[in-house]
């Protein structure tokens, strides 16, 4: 092939890649409007005072998900790199984050998902892709666990900040088929994105340990020299 040739299909390479980017630009911009119409919908059903309890509360969490839907088409919309918090923002609460994926992890797939108590833990991550990676996730390992089993997850402090989501599933590799694979590819992305770090990992007696480190500092990479044991 001669070099004229290359150039020419690595510009077409360079064009369909353009393509394909703005194409993805344009169904994300769309998506969101209809996330936004969904999620007005959702809250006119929800100033009925008819509507009471349980059905109150997950009319909240359908209005939670839709927003922090719309959350993450803004982050890649708007910048090149969503991992990390802009510098000076708040540190945000993993904690409440990890009970609200609980909640909805639980609804779904009809396993225990529990949220160990713990003391406050924050990381210095953007809202949008802390809620991806916990619930990711945690939606990988209730589905796994399946009807009747048990999810935990445990959210606590060493040098950074780190969360456990462990459950008794059947272990790595033989859950049923679906969408996990997938999931922890996006999981690992955004951690790495980050600076933060994933270990997936069979348990002694059963079940699968996924571990995620997020830093506290805005300092991209830094991970600590030891992140504790726990099973």
């Amino acid at each position: 092939m001669s070099a004229v040739s290359r150039d020419r299909n690595f510009t077409l390479g360079q064009e369909r890649e353009h393509e394909v980017t703005r194409g993805t630009r344009g169904l994300l911009h769309d998506l969101g409007h209809q996330l936004m119409t969904v999620s007005v919908l959702a809250e006119s059903v929800g100033s009925d005072d008819a509507i009471r309890g349980e059905s109150r509360r997950r009319i909240e969490l359908v209005r939670k998900e839709m927003f922090r839907a719309l959350d993450i088409i803004a982050d890649h919309l708007a910048v090149d790199d969503p991992g990390l918090a802009a510098p000076g923002s708040d540190p945000l609460d993993i904690r409440e984050l990890a009970s609200e994926a609980a909640q909805l992890a639980g609804l779904a797939y009809g396993a225990t998902v529990e949220l160990l108590p713990g003391a406050p833990a924050t990381a210095c991550v953007s809202s949008a892709v802390a809620w991806r990676v916990l619930s990711n996730l945690v939606d990988n390992a209730a589905r796994s666990a399946g009807v009747g089993g048990h999810v935990q997850i445990r959210v606590w402090l060493d040098a950074d900040t780190i969360i456990d989501v462990l459950d008794d599933g059947p272990g790595i590799g033989r859950a049923p088929s679906g969408l996990a694979g997938l999931g922890l590819s996006v999981v690992r992305q955004l951690v790495d994105a980050a600076g933060g770090r994933l270990e997936v990992t069979d348990r002694p007696h059963g079940g699968t340990r996924a571990r995620v480190v997020f830093g506290r500092q805005h300092e991209r990479g830094v991970i600590p020299a030891r992140a504790g044991t726990w099973h």
